[in-house]
């Protein structure tokens, strides 16, 4: 649990380094648009959860402090 309070936006950090990746790879290899739409989209959704998540945990945390 330590590692979740260090580090609480990994999840969205992560999300947009494998979107930078894959946008990369496939605007080399396989130029799809579509592909490169729902993947943004992931990174998307991935962020608003994890803003969601690390927000909720901090107002608990303020809760549980007083």
């Amino acid at each position: 649990m330590s590692n979740n309070k260090k580090y609480p936006w990994r999840f969205a950090i992560g999300g947009w380094g494998a979107f930078v990746v894959a946008a990369i790879l496939f605007l080399i290899f396989d130029y799809d648009l579509y592909l490169m739409l729902g993947l943004l989209t992931a990174a998307i959704i991935l962020t608003i959860g994890n803003a969601i998540y690390v927000f909720y945990t901090k107002r608990k945390s303020r809760a549980g402090e007083k």
